[in-house]
């Protein structure tokens, strides 16, 4: 399928339509193959190697401030902010992104990341704004109406200078990004809990609880204890708002791009993460705010971090993606897999990590070019068989820079684009799972409050394609699967309701709890089995299937078999083969961390 061609005359128009039954990016009209590229350090970027081998759509960053993603790391800026200089914007840092992408794509599509966290200037002026953690200030605060208006301000001027560029007809789409590493969590991680923020969280009691007497701030030392649940309704309120303040800001800040786009560019935002942040302190327990928001058109993640992105487990979302495409939004995800040749910060450029911060395992890639390759196929996988869009993050540069991996990139990318002209694209699963984002409002700080987090691991071996939903959204889809599992235990009023409709309309579930926090691929098969879900594989491997394609990714070595639920078309792509054979079978021999990828089409 064609992509969409630049019309320099005008500015992109972009929304995000159903295509094959999933929420996908048009560009003027046409359905737009989303496999991009970004990298934070610019000098270093493979705008080019990736342009090559057919690349057209790119990310960048934009910051507001010269201030490090993050305020736990004590690490210079990777670039200048735009608004370092209070009486001097500097948009030219704008204008030297877009060239560098131009130069080497000149029909490039861009979605900025635009991180709008605030100057040192703003916030030695407004020191009421800010988060106060251990007596100093910890970058600005979330409840400040002061930071929000002024931001938007920052933001109105900065979506106004870009719409009246020369560059907009290159534009598609923005990435509001802000918080702690740019994914909109409280910079203390600690629910921004200050004197500051005393006087909102009682406007926020008067609002929406008004027989809830404001009594301060609560006792977050609560969450410390190891119990299931802290039972102090007064925390919960506060939980709530930390979420909900956050939510609420990114709703306000979309609003005002597409005010000033005209509504014709699409926007979205790193959130909603229930699937991997068990605690209620970073603020990301409001998806349900954003899905219901116009002006949200994507919601993303990075591909999961579970046990230091442990490659025996499913790199899942780390939000529940069938409630963002229930919702009509799409599934972006950033894939930010590290390589072979991923090399430290430190030494990529000792200036921008002189004190050796980012030194971790989980900043270091594997050893060979093989495994590497494997790893960017199952990442890949996951995103074609969901239907996500996905940027290839390049975080330091040069972890791409390879012919092998760059052909494999080319293959990658054009499997995608012909994966956009099936008519039908969709999940074909029969089983759903169901997160409940409130539920960690209640919860101490036991082993149940990760279970659901944990349980990922198991589903993605279990051999059949699962979906995943927020509990909000049970009622839509309750009709729709054969079987449910509960991920989160029976505490709030949504639960409770869809626990109920399942035992008495005898609808087979599971649930997690106390006594049963884990189930095991085993039993999740044997569950599957006794009612009537099919089954593909049963070799504890991770596997992802719709009716286009199918892919496994081996966490053991040995003849893998496939049982499909018709016989269709088969063709291997990956490892690539020219031969298609009809069956409703496929055996074949995988090594440990081996990615294969097989397409299904019509008899």
């Amino acid at each position: 399928m064609a992509q969409a061609r630049i019309n320099k005359k005008n500015k992109v128009i972009s929304r995000i339509k159903d295509c094959g039954g999933v929420p996908t990016l048009y560009i003027n009209g046409v359905p737009f193959a989303s496999a991009a590229y970004m990298t934070y350090l610019e000098q270093f970027a493979e705008y080019g190697s990736f342009a090559e081998k057919g690349y057209d759509f790119f990310s960048f960053p934009v910051l507001f401030s010269g201030r490090w993603i993050n305020s736990a790391a004590d690490t210079p800026p990777f670039k200048k902010g735009i608004f370092d200089d209070k009486d001097s914007p500097d948009f030219s840092l704008f204008d030297e992104g877009v060239k560098k992408i131009l130069e080497k794509c000149p029909d490039a599509y861009i979605f900025p990341r635009v991180n709008i966290s605030m100057p040192l200037w703003w916030e030695e002026e407004h020191p009421d704004g800010v988060n106060v953690k251990n007596g100093a200030s910890c970058r600005e605060s979330m409840y400040s109406s002061t930071w929000r208006e002024d931001a938007a301000k920052m933001l109105r001027r900065f979506t106004n200078y870009v719409v009246n560029s020369e560059y907009v007809s290159h534009i598609a789409g923005y990435q509001i990004a802000g918080g702690n590493t740019e994914e909109w969590f409280h910079f203390d991680l600690n629910a921004g809990a200050c004197k500051n923020v005393e006087k909102p969280f009682a406007e926020f009691l008067k609002k929406n609880y008004p027989e809830t007497e404001y009594r301060g701030l609560p006792d977050l030392s609560l969450l410390d204890r190891e119990e299931i649940y802290h039972d102090d309704g007064y925390l919960t309120r506060y939980l709530e708002f930390a979420s909900a303040s956050v939510a609420s800001a990114i709703s306000y800040f979309a609003s005002v791009i597409k005010e000033e786009t005209d509504g014709n560019t699409v926007v979205g935002t790193f959130y909603g993460y229930s699937l991997e942040v068990s605690s209620p302190l970073w603020g990301t327990h409001s998806l349900k705010t954003l899905l219901e928001d116009k002006n949200i058109d994507f919601i993303c993640s990075p591909c999961s971090y579970f046990e230091g992105r442990n490659p025996d487990a499913d790199w899942t979302e780390m939000y529940p993606a069938d409630s963002v495409k229930l919702h009509g939004k799409m599934c972006f995800q950033e894939c930010d897999i590290r390589t072979n040749l991923t090399q430290l910060l430190s030494e990529k450029d000792i200036s921008l990590d002189p004190k050796r911060l980012y030194t971790s395992p989980i900043w270091k890639g594997p050893e060979s070019k093989t495994e590497s390759i494997n790893l960017l196929r199952r990442a890949f996988c996951r995103q074609l068989i969901r239907g996500n869009g996905l940027w290839w993050f390049d975080m330091w540069g040069g972890w791409y820079n390879d012919t092998d991996i760059m052909d494999e990139m080319k293959h990658l990318r054009d499997t995608y684009v012909r994966s956009i002209g099936y008519a039908e694209r969709g999940s074909t699963a029969q089983i759903a799972a169901f997160i409940d984002e409130d539920v960690y409002a209640y919860m101490g700080n036991s082993p149940v409050r990760g279970m659901a987090s944990y349980q990922r691991k198991a589903l993605g071996m279990t051999g059949t394609p699962w979906d995943i939903y927020d509990i909000y959204d049970f009622d839509r889809v309750k009709d729709k699967y054969k079987a449910v599992i509960f991920l989160s235990p029976m505490k709030t009023g949504n639960m409770k309701n869809a626990v109920s409709f399942c035992n008495e309309n005898v609808v087979p579930y599971l649930i997690l709890s106390e006594d049963k926090q884990n189930y095991t691929p085993e039993e999740l098969r044997d569950f599957c089995k006794a009612n009537s879900i099919h089954v593909y594989s049963e070799t504890d491997d991770i596997l992802y299937i719709n009716e286009n394609y199918g892919a496994i990714y081996a966490l053991t070595e040995g003849v893998k078999k496939i049982l499909l639920s018709q016989k269709k078309a088969i063709r291997m792509l990956i490892p690539s083969g020219s031969k298609t054979e009809v069956t409703d079978r496929i055996e074949i021999y995988i090594k440990k961390g081996e990615t294969v990828l097989f397409e299904r089409g019509a008899i």
